[in-house]
């Protein structure tokens, strides 16, 4: 009877199971270390991937290529050949397979990734490299932003696509929010390497998750726990022997950050990814 019964509940289960391996599939859930087929382009930084019997459209993360397809507008310069680039290779690869930050999703509801090719290599980093797109960074998701800015910086040197005009870019369509009011300056002494800045507030400033850009070589100093005092300074600091005059010191960890050859200004962020403050290098 027990023998009869256990099957009995075996056979009445096993439709279930299989109902929910199969909403699992049809979900359109994106997992990491996984393949997926690419099933269609829409631009050069974004495309559709095959999801159980659902298409997820994907959306290069940390790059953005000129628009093609905005309604009444005339393609964007290098916009088609963005598209086309990024159609050649996902369709020489067939598959691709993916990693995200901390966002996974967009306001417009698209997964946001790095897409690994069949052959390892990484196609945001390829569009860097070829001066298709140039760097797009959305906080949260800063998780490779030196790294890509650098890449981007190579292919401004190199002129390749984009830089190779005399304009800088193209138009993005994520406009700089600035910040309501900060009371923070910011003053750069290029040969020095020291950036200063200054609370003229009567209220101390936490810099925790802000960020320091030098605009023209497109590096960016990340401020960790830090606050700064009322009617005080800090210096931030690319050089090996800083003069800071008594003031507290954040070294920047790398060197000859500021182009003395070229103007080369300033911007500082707060954690919300809003401009506090420009040096302009004049």
């Amino acid at each position: 009877m027990r023998k009869k019964l256990f099957l009995l509940l075996t056979l009445i289960s096993m439709p279930l199971t299989g109902c929910s391996a199969i909403s699992e599939l049809s979900s359109g859930a994106v997992h990491t270390n996984q393949w997926y087929s690419v099933s269609g382009y829409v631009d050069g930084d974004t495309f559709k991937i095959r999801t159980g019997s659902d298409d997820t459209t994907i959306r290069l993360l940390y790059v953005d290529t000129p628009e093609t397809k905005k309604p009444n507008e005339p393609a964007e310069s290098y916009g088609p050949e963005a598209a086309a680039f990024t159609e050649k290779l996902l369709a020489e690869s067939g598959e691709v397979r993916l990693t995200f930050d901390k966002e996974q999703k967009d306001h417009y509801d698209r997964t946001l990734a790095v897409v690994e090719l069949k052959d390892g290599k990484i196609l945001n980093e390829l569009l860097l490299e070829q001066g298709l797109a140039e760097v797009l960074i959305v906080e949260p998701n800063v998780k490779m932003e030196n790294v890509y800015k650098q890449l981007e910086q190579q292919a401004r040197q190199a002129k390749n696509g984009i830089w190779s005009k005399a304009e800088n870019g193209f138009s993005s369509d994520f406009p700089v929010k600035k910040a309501a009011r900060s009371g923070i300056l910011i003053e750069v002494d290029k040969r020095a390497e020291l950036v200063t800045i200054t609370n003229t507030s009567q209220e101390p400033v936490s810099l925790n998750g802000w960020k320091l850009v030098s605009v023209r070589g497109n590096q960016t100093y990340p401020f960790a726990e830090f606050e700064l005092k009322a009617q005080h300074k800090v210096i931030v600091s690319s050089a090996d022997e800083p003069d800071a005059h008594g003031y507290d010191v954040l070294a920047w960890g790398a060197s000859d950050i500021w182009n003395n050859a070229e103007s080369d200004p300033a911007e500082l962020y707060n954690a919300y990814n809003e401009l506090v403050a420009v040096w302009e290098d004049e």
